[in-house]
């Protein structure tokens, strides 16, 4: 637990400021809520990644503690938090997390103080993560929402967590990367079969046939596999559902109650058959079919540049929140956007979740996938 001063129990909690040096306007402190990607991330990379297969998310227990460095004007500045859990073998294990994993806290606050009147909705405000007892913040309190410890308990003996065993070798070695420069080092490794990657760039593209353009897309599909020689985990995309039935505009796509039933619809069959039994939603792929910036011309140096990076290819604001909360406490997220660049060539972005936010990272191509078993 967080040590107790004489003052009370520190907390994590994020406070908003009209100016960057200015009085704080309203704090609101991280719940158990705000905690859970993180969460579910440590027990991925501590557990889920090291064989512990057998450890459900919901057993474990997980401090948040804060990561401070110092200021530019003395004294100490939180920049982030790390959680820490204990392993069936009895090893701690930490992992560390950016203040910027917590800005979907700081923009509920803003979206909050524009709804009270506070803010204007084009106001820019300023936002810092501090760890004090609950005594010391006199900002207004935007919101209770419980401690930043993270714990919960099943009182029920949940179902073994679902993976494919199969090695890893034959498929890095067969593999191309793509976007290697945006590797992780230590990320798990993530496959599309080729024909599974085409499919999620035609379902992306495809809104783009239409007059005027809309977004289209769809979810990845595929196992979580395990490494019977190493441990190792990947996953293996090897479909795409198309997010039929859907309601497109140019800068949005939402799915409809028929597009989510077809959608469970097939998973449940899946899982029905051995075969695809460990199946699951991987991510989502979409596209903006758009280009950059409201169509500006490109810059008089673009003609000479090999790459263009200048695109419509990236997570907005809403795309960032719907994934979290379609893939809540999924740590092994995939998100992929398929979009143009300034000189309206195709590009695309593709995200995993690392450090309990999206980030740009690389993905391999297999030209078929069939798992193998060893010995």
């Amino acid at each position: 637990m967080p040590k107790r001063s004489e003052r009370g129990i520190s907390e994590l909690a994020v406070l908003l400021r009209r100016e960057e040096q200015g009085p704080a306007i309203a704090v609101e402190f991280v719940s158990e809520r705000d905690l859970v990607d993180a969460k579910a991330e440590l027990w991925f990379e501590a557990l889920l990644r090291h064989g512990h297969l057998e450890v459900p998310m919901e057993e474990v227990r997980a401090e948040a503690q804060p990561i401070y460095r110092d200021g530019k004007n003395g004294g100490r500045v939180c920049v982030g938090f790390s959680l820490t859990c204990e392993t069936p073998s009895g090893e701690s294990v930490r992992r560390d997390f950016a203040r910027s994993s917590l800005e979907p806290v700081a923009a509920r606050m803003g979206r909050k103080l524009v709804e009270a009147g506070t803010l204007e909705a084009k106001d820019t405000y300023y936002w810092e993560l501090r760890a004090e007892p609950r005594a010391e913040f006199d900002a207004p309190k935007v919101e209770r929402t419980g401690a930043a410890v993270v714990v919960a308990v099943s009182s029920v003996a949940p179902e073994p967590f679902s993976v494919l065993h199969t090695a890893l070798a034959p498929l890095l070695e067969a593999a191309e990367e793509v976007n290697a420069t945006a590797s992780i080092a230590g990320d798990y490794p993530v496959f599309f079969t080729r024909e599974a990657r085409d499919k999620a760039e035609v379902a992306a593209r495809r809104g783009a046939l239409s007059n005027p353009a809309v977004e289209t897309g769809g979810l990845f599909v595929g196992p979580l596999c395990s490494c019977p020689e190493t441990g190792a985990m990947f996953a293996v995309v090897v479909d795409v559902l198309e997010a039929s039935h859907s309601e497109c505009t140019k800068y949005s796509l939402t799915y409809s109650g028929k597009t989510w039933a077809r959608i469970q619809a097939v998973m449940n069959a899946k899982r029905a058959h051995s075969a695809t039994r460990s199946h699951r939603l991987l991510g989502q792929v979409h596209g903006h079919s758009f280009l950059p910036m409201e169509g500006l011309e490109p810059c008089e140096a673009c003609a000479a540049l090999e790459v263009c990076d200048r695109t419509s290819a990236f997570l907005s604001s809403e795309d960032l929140a719907w994934c979290r909360a379609v893939f809540r406490a999924e740590p092994w997220q995939l998100s992929q956007v398929f979009g143009l660049n300034a000189r309206g060539e195709g590009v695309e972005a593709f995200y995993g979740q690392y450090g309990g936010r999206l980030v740009p990272r690389s993905y391999f191509v297999l030209e078929s996938f069939v798992p193998q078993a060893i010995g």
